[in-house]
């Protein structure tokens, strides 16, 4: 899992010699793709209403959230009705900011779907560095959203505003590193214990929230006079 620093390139480096030993340990024991189950802290708050939320915090500069999207595929589309998928990208250095405001400036274009799996490749597979606005800018043009329109946009006080409430929320979740998946804002799963275990665990807990806050509406209707 990629833990905080300021040099993105650097991370990734060095993430990536330690991902090797650690993905050989893995398979050695058969967890990463075994029948392990994934561990959750709970988290100290009242139960939400609603839609069930499923957050994953991620960054495009983040090899190991690259391999948990590959992993992920048709995943988001197999959750029950009343369940949310959402993506956070984090934003605690300059370069994540960079990126983080390229992919909150693409959903708010509608243009994901034509660039979310590209930034991806470019940066791990092509060892592409974007280092100014202009650059990503330059790399979405004419890919569901033109190069000055998402311009203004990754510039806009909006998108600044967003990237704040996304690092304040990942702060007070008390997590620490990338991707990370926490359902509902309640159940933060441990991401150590396997990627389609972790997703496992994530479907599992936001059913059960969904089961039980239908039986709070049944319950509350039968009780209306």
């Amino acid at each position: 899992m990629v833990k905080r620093k300021d040099n993105t390139q650097r991370i990734r480096v060095g993430i990536a010699i330690a991902a090797g030993v650690i993905a050989v340990a893995i398979a050695a024991f058969g967890l990463l793709y075994g029948g392990g189950t994934a561990s959750y802290r709970t988290l100290d708050v009242a139960d939400g209403t609603g839609p069930v939320r499923i957050v994953e915090y991620f960054s495009y500069a983040c090899p190991h959230c690259r391999s948990l999207e590959r992993v992920m595929e048709g995943w988001p589309e197999s959750l029950p009705e009343g369940v949310v998928f959402e993506r956070a990208h984090v934003a605690y250095s300059p370069s994540l900011r960079l990126l983080a405001r390229a992919y909150l400036a693409l959903r708010r274009h509608d243009a994901l779907a034509q660039n979310h799996e590209r930034i991806f490749r470019a940066i791990h597979d092509r060892n592409r560095e974007f280092r100014s606005v202009e650059a990503l800018a330059d790399f979405v043009q004419g890919r569901g959203v033109e190069r000055e329109a998402i311009l203004a946009t990754m510039r806009s006080p909006r998108i600044a505003r967003q990237m704040e409430a996304t690092e304040k929320r990942f702060a007070e979740l008390g997590l620490l590193a990338v991707p990370a998946l926490v359902v509902d804002d309640k159940y933060v799963i441990n991401m150590d214990s396997g990627r389609r275990q972790a997703l496992d665990a994530a479907a599992s807990l936001a059913a059960k929230l969904l089961a039980e806050r239908g039986a709070a509406t049944e319950t509350g209707t039968a009780e209306q006079p």
